[in-house]
C-alpha cells in the first residue's frame, strides 16, 4: 500500500482487466531431408524464396522441399524446418568430412580454408578463385596483402559473389585489432555459400593467397571432400533428446520452439525406408505431440496401398505391410491416398505424401475461418498443389476408412481434388474431430499464457472473481467469432472460480482450481435431406 505521510494530492494507478489474448494455430513444423542448410536447429521460413537459399533445391529421393512448397501453395504462411543429418565421424587429418573444402596457399604456406556453409555433397558444385585485388581510392598503407576471392556456383561463367579487398592481416593499416576487412570477418557470416578460416599460423604470413588462373572446386582436395553423411533412417528423423553436452535432433529438436502448431514428417514414408520403421517412427511422432500437448501430428500413409491396407496400417494389422500397435491418439490425424504434384525440377507429374500440402490447408482454414472449421471440403480441404491422387476413391470404399479416422482424399467432377475427412485417430468419441481438438489446443494454450501473471497472487476470492471476470471475457470473444457454440453465451461456456473449486485443503496446497466448460464447434460431416412426395395441392409435412 502506498504511505500518505504529507497532506497533497496523490495520483494512484489501478490495475484494470487484463485480456486474454489468442495464440497463433497456423504455424507448421517440418522435419526432413535437405540439399544443405543448418542441421537439427530450427529455421523460420516464410516462403520458398527462404527456403530455397537456407535448405537449397529439391531433391528428387526426398520429399521436404515438395512438402514445404504445397504448404506455402495452400495458404500457409510461416512454418520451422529441421534438417536431419547424421555426420560421418570427423579425424585428426579431416575434421569436418562432410562438408566439401579447400586449402589455399600463399608463398608462406597454407593461407585460408574456404569450406560449403554446411554439410552435403552440394558444397562441391561451388568453385572460388583467388585474384589480385581491385581499385581502392583510398590506397591503405597494407593495400599490398589485399585480394579478391570470386565465388561460383555450378560452374558458371560469372560469379554469384565476390569479395574484394579482402587482407589476410588481424590488424589495420593502423595497427588497431580486429581488422574489418579481415578475410573471416567479411566473408562468414556474410556468404550465402561459404566460410573461411585464416589457416596462418605465423602472424607475419600475411601474405594473400597466390592468384589463381581459373577456379577450383570446393572437395577436390585429398580431405573436406564434402559427403552427404551416414545413411538416415525414420528414427533419425525423430531424433533424440537435448543432453549437457549434445543438441536435440530430428523433431526432439522442436522442444525449444513453442509457436509451432501443425507437424509434418513427410520423409518419414520416403520409399527408401522400411514400411514397418516408418509406422513405427510414426507413432512416435505423434506421441511427442501428445506430450507436448501444444501441437498437432499430420501423418501419411505409405505409398502404393490399397483401402484395406491403409485400413490395416491405421489399425496395425494385415493386409498392412506394417503391423503394430493401432494408431491412437487426439493429437494426430492420417490421410490417404498420395498425390501427385507438378514437379519443379522435371515439370512433369512427381507422387508425393499429401502432409504437406494438408498442412497448408490447416493454415489457410485458420486464417479464413478460424481454428473451429473443420480443413476439409470443397473449398477449405480443395488441394491447389495436387494434379491427381495416387488412387481415385470411391464412396464405398470410403465408408470402410472414415468411420476408423483415415481422412480420405477425393477426386471428384466439378470440384477437383479435396480433403473428404476431419478426424482424428482417437478412439474416444468425444475427440473425434480435427478441428475439436486443435480448437481445444488454442483454448488452453491461450489461457496458459494469458494467466502467468496470476501465479504467486493471493489465493482469495478477488483472486477467484479476476479469473472468472478475464477467462469469460476471452470465451466471450470466441463465442461472438463462432469457436464455440450456443444460443447464448451462457449456453457456449461457464467458467467456475470459488469456494467449492477452492477447499481450505486445496489452497492450503497453494492451489487455485477453475473449472471450465465449452461447447465446441463441430463439423457437419453428414449433412442429410429428407424428402418426401405430396399430392398436388395437399400440405407439406415438416
Amino acid at each position: 500500500m502506498p504511505e500518505y505521510l504529507s497532506p497533497g494530492v496523490y495520483i494512484e494507478e489501478l490495475a484494470g482487466p487484463k485480456p486474454i489474448e489468442g495464440v497463433g494455430t497456423s504455424t507448421g513444423a517440418f522435419v526432413g531431408i535437405a540439399e544443405r542448410g543448418p542441421i537439427n536447429d530450427p529455421q523460420l521460413i516464410t516462403n520458398m524464396t527462404q527456403f530455397g537459399d537456407t535448405f537449397g533445391s529439391f531433391l528428387p529421393t526426398a520429399f521436404l522441399a515438395y512438402a514445404v512448397q504445397h504448404f506455402f501453395t495452400e495458404g500457409g504462411t510461416r512454418c520451422y524446418i529441421v534438417r536431419a543429418f547424421r555426420r560421418n565421424a570427423p579425424t585428426v587429418t579431416d575434421p569436418a568430412p562432410d562438408v566439401a573444402s579447400l586449402v589455399l596457399t600463399n608463398a608462406g604456406g597454407n593461407a585460408m580454408t574456404v569450406s560449403a556453409n554446411s554439410e552435403g555433397t552440394w558444397g562441391r558444385r561451388i568453385s572460388v578463385q583467388a585474384l589480385a585485388h581491385g581499385f581502392d581510392p583510398t590506397n591503405p598503407a597494407d593495400i599490398a596483402s589485399r585480394f579478391r576471392l570470386d565465388v561460383f556456383l555450378d560452374d558458371a561463367p560469372t560469379p554469384i559473389e565476390s569479395f574484394d579487398l579482402l587482407s589476410m592481416n588481424e590488424f589495420d593499416a593502423s595497427g588497431i585489432f580486429p581488422n574489418a576487412n579481415h578475410v573471416e570477418a567479411r566473408i562468414n557470416g556474410v556468404s550465402n555459400f561459404i566460410t573461411v578460416i585464416d589457416a596462418t599460423n605465423d602472424p607475419a604470413n600475411i601474405a594473400p593467397p597466390a592468384p589463381m588462373a581459373t577456379p577450383r572446386h570446393l572437395g577436390s582436395g585429398t580431405v573436406g571432400l564434402g559427403t552427404n553423411g551416414q545413411a538416415l533412417a525414420p528414427i533419425n528423423l525423430i531424433g533424440t533428446v537435448g543432453t549437457a553436452t549434445a543438441r536435440a535432433t530430428g523433431l526432439m529438436a522442436f522442444d525449444g520452439v513453442l509457436e509451432i502448431n501443425i507437424v509434418a514428417i513427410p520423409d518419414l514414408v520416403n520409399p527408401a525406408f522400411s514400411v514397418q520403421d516408418a509406422r513405427d517412427q510414426t507413432l512416435a511422432a505423434i506421441t511427442y505431440c501428445e506430450n507436448r500437448k501444444d501441437c498437432f501430428f499430420v501423418a501419411d500413409t505409405p505409398s502404393g496401398l490399397s483401402p484395406q491396407a491403409a485400413l490395416g496400417y491405421r489399425r496395425g494389422a494385415a493386409p498392412s505391410p506394417a503391423t503394430g500397435g493401432a494408431f491412437n491418439s487426439k493429437f494426430g490425424a492420417i490421410y490417404y491416398p498420395w498425390i501427385f504434384a507438378s514437379d519443379p525440377i522435371t515439370g512433369k507429374r512427381k507422387l508425393v505424401p499429401p502432409s504437406g500440402a494438408v498442412a497448408g490447408s490447416y493454415a489457410e482454414a485458420d486464417g479464413r475461418v478460424g481454428v473451429h472449421k473443420a480443413p476439409a471440403g470443397t473449398e477449405d480441404g480443395f488441394l491447389n498443389s495436387a494434379v491427381e491422387v495416387e488412387r481415385v476413391i470411391t464412396k464405398g470404399e470410403q465408408d470402410i476408412l472414415n468411420p476408423e479416422g483415415v481422412n480420405v482424399i477425393r477426386k471428384f467432377p466439378g470440384a477437383g481434388i479435396v480433403i473428404w475427412g476431419a478426424r482424428t485417430i482417437s478412439s474416444d468419441p468425444e475427440w473425434k474431430y480435427v478441428n475439436v481438438r486443435r480448437l481445444f489446443n488454442f483454448l488452453e494454450q491461450s489461457i496458459l499464457k494469458g494467466t502467468q501473471g496470476l501465479v504467486f497472487e493471493p489465493n482469495d476470492p478477488s483472486l477467484w472473481k479476476r479469473i472468472v471476470r478475464d477467462v469469460s471475457a476471452f470465451l466471450k470473444v470466441q463465442y461472438l467469432e463462432g469457436k464455440i457454440i450456443g444460443n447464448k453465451p451462457e449456453q457456449a461456456f461457464f467458467v467456475k472460480c470459488d469456494e467449492t473449486t477452492n477447499t481450505p485443503e486445496t489452497m492450503d496446497l497453494g492451489r487455485v482450481i477453475t473449472l471450465i466448460g465449452i461447447c465446441p464447434s463441430r463439423p457437419a460431416e453428414f449433412v442429410i435431406f429428407r424428402l418426401k412426395q405430396t399430392r398436388f395441392g395437399g400440405d407439406v409435412e415438416e
